[in-house]
């Protein structure tokens, strides 16, 4: 039978993961239109959903 230690460790692990797979979401996250919320392409300059003007918020 393992040992306490041996699931107090796995359990760090599993968060220490889940900390960076959060980061790297982060870090991947797509752009959203200011204007309707939709999430939008980083090379556009308008909302393919609402047509909002995007080039003057880069």
């Amino acid at each position: 039978m393992p040992s306490v230690g041996f699931f107090e460790k796995a359990g760090r692990e599993v968060e220490k993961f889940k900390q960076t797979a959060s980061e790297a979401a982060e870090d991947h996250r797509t752009p959203e239109c200011p204007a309707c919320g939709e999430s939008v392409p980083d090379d556009v300059e308008e909302c393919p959903e609402c047509g909002a003007d995007l080039a003057a918020e880069n």
